[in-house]
């Protein structure tokens, strides 16, 4: 079994207890929002029992209903594990000693195997039984909550806080909502007193419980065939401490050099490698010395990401931990949705994911490590962003208008290698920066001379057009489509918007909103003189209102001499934009 089939068979298990946690979520949520209906202290004590009652009957149903579906997928799992860690060996025993008893023959490892499942059952249970949520005691303390006190006390205390007055409804929905999600559905060992996330322990429990069956099946095979060495697999980003992947061992260099037993050593907690038994004459190494030694070179070397060195381990922890942000924000838009929240608190939680999408991006693209947003995608919560497109994709409503004289492209420049030149890695991949380019283009070539704009979608990652409107009729503006509406639905994390300005004007509000509210990965804006702007949108949402609002004050902004303190609209601009940056994560770069 590889260390990438290892890994991935606690990925539908986990699956289960996010969904279990998300309709623990929209219960809650359910629950607070049919509170925010009520208008008196007097009206909630009598409606108390009917909004928070039935708690308790509600968990012991979602956690039948988990167990019903969780073991025929533990029966699936292990018997991905026998075939991928026994049957392989049958070639091996056939060319020794002639009899390889089929797996389903096998009472030995069958017995294993079983053994195996009931004890991660075992495990699962234990889980279930202990869950509940991190909450916020007062004096910035936490402590774990179970699951049943959590609703009679900290939600019911949140539903006074409505009733009474003392704070809004959209108020307590964010803080309920923001508690939940930041803490995620926790397990608790009460023995120990060690907290994590539910399905975190759940994937140690079956990560445990391969460890042991496949340790099982491969000492047996070494004995059956009379052998005492074993390779350890070998895989990418793993923790500097397990350097010993890759190489033959007999099972006593296991324990001592392998440290195989210990908690930070082989099949230890999160260790995604096996042992697989070496039989010598027949066996072949997966990796010579030789190549082992290349590739713990690349291992140890180091790449830049916003002034930080990482190694192949530490970015493959960095993933990790986006991917856990990213489930909580979604989680955290989701449930927000759900409550009736207000939209500039939705739009602005939805901008935050699309900041920590976009950062995950283009940390993965700077690692050089494949994307694996399938972790996050788990969450089963489907689309979170962006939310229903703008109808007019709109700059500066009271900008100048020019006459038409105004909206004639500079053909030479635009024609020329130094124009061609501005593009070059805009994405950093190739195919991509060309078809911006072309794109952009045609837009200024078919709008010349008029105060139309071209819209195109591109895909970051193959620099195919998804969607565009060539024929819109909108002054300074662009009709949203079905085929933009389209490309902005299905192609979430891969969108990069080109637009074109006949006006010259550099990004507009309405333009970084856009971007916001679709999940632009880049915007471009190419405009008739030449000029071509990259932009984007980080932690906070600003809406075009308060962008536009901030460029026209800078462009009147006088020094003490009563001068204008910007030379022109353009540079004035550009000044209002990185000065918002500061505080809403906005950001552009002249090309």
């Amino acid at each position: 079994m590889t260390p990438e089939q290892k890994g991935s068979l606690p990925l539908q298990m986990e699956k289960l207890f996010y969904d279990l946690q998300d309709r623990i979520y929209a219960d809650v949520v359910r629950r607070v929002k049919k509170t925010g209906e009520i208008t008196s202290t007097a009206d909630y004590q009598i409606n108390k029992l009917l909004i928070l009652g039935n708690s308790t009957e509600f968990i012991e149903q979602e956690l039948k209903q988990l167990s019903q579906k969780s073991d025929p997928e533990l029966w699936e799992l292990y018997d991905k594990v026998l075939n991928w860690e026994y049957v392989r060996y049958k070639d091996a025993y056939q060319q020794i000693n002639g009899h390889f008893v089929p797996l389903q023959d096998n009472q030995q490892i069958r017995q294993w195997s079983d053994a195996v499942i009931e004890q991660t059952k075992g495990d699962i249970k234990n889980i279930t039984q202990s869950l509940g949520f991190t909450v916020d005691m007062g004096g910035g303390k936490k402590a774990f909550t179970p699951l049943s006190h959590y609703y009679q006390k900290y939600l019911d205390r949140a539903c006074m806080d409505i009733v009474t007055g003392a704070f809004d409804y959209n108020t307590v929905l964010r803080r309920v909502v923001k508690e939940m999600t930041a803490s995620g559905l926790k397990y608790v060992d009460y023995a120990s007193g060690y907290t994590c996330r539910a399905p975190v322990a759940v994937r140690r429990a079956i990560m445990t419980g391969v460890s042991q069956l496949t340790a099982q099946i491969n000492e047996q095979v070494a004995k059956d065939l009379g052998a005492d060495t074993y390779e350890v697999t070998w895989h990418a980003g793993h923790r500097p401490s397990h350097w010993w992947g890759g190489n033959i061992y007999t099972k006593a260099e296991l324990i001592s050099v392998c440290r195989l037993g210990d908690v930070e050593g082989l099949c230890g907690a999160n260790c995604r490698h096996s042992y697989l038994a070496f039989i010598p004459g027949v066996s072949v190494r997966t990796y010579t010395p030789e190549q082992l030694r290349s590739l713990e070179e690349k291992e140890q070397q180091t790449r830049n990401y916003q002034g930080r060195e990482y190694n192949a381990y530490e970015a493959s922890q960095m993933q990790r931990k986006l991917e856990t942000k990213m489930r909580s924000q979604r989680a955290y838009v989701k449930q927000l949705q759900q409550g009736g929240a207000s939209e500039e608190d939705i739009v602005a939680a939805r901008a935050r994911y699309l900041n920590t999408l976009h950062q995950y991006q283009g940390f993965s693209k700077k690692m050089g490590i494949p994307e694996q947003m399938q972790r996050v995608y788990m969450d089963g919560l489907g689309r979170i962003a962006p939310g229903s497109s703008p109808y007019y994709e709109r700059g500066i409503t009271n900008k100048r208008i020019p006459k038409s004289v105004d909206y004639l492209i500079n053909r030479n420049l635009i024609e020329s290698n130094e124009y061609k030149r501005k593009y070059n890695g805009i994405t950093g991949n190739v195919k991509t920066d060309g078809a911006i380019y072309k794109y952009a283009k045609a837009g200024l070539t078919h709008r010349d001379g008029t105060n139309r704009e071209d819209l195109y979608i591109i895909s970051k990652s193959t620099g195919k057009v998804l969607g565009k409107n060539i024929t819109s009729t909108e002054a300074f503006g662009v009709r949203v489509n079905e085929s933009i509406r389209s490309a902005v639905k299905n192609n979430q994390g891969d969108l990069i918007g080109l637009h074109t300005h006949p006006d010259n004007t550099p990004p507009t509000g309405s333009d970084f909103e856009t971007a916001f509210k679709r999940g632009y990965y880049l915007g471009t804006v190419a405009c008739s003189d030449g000029s071509v702007y990259t932009y984007g949108c980080a932690d906070q949402f600003a809406s075009a209102r308060i962008i536009d609002d901030t460029i026209e004050k800078f462009k009147k902004l006088i020094d003490d001499s009563g001068k204008k303190v910007y030379s022109n609209d353009r540079e004035a601009h550009l000044a209002a934009i990185k000065s918002l940056g500061k505080d809403y994560g906005i950001w552009y770069e002249t090309r």
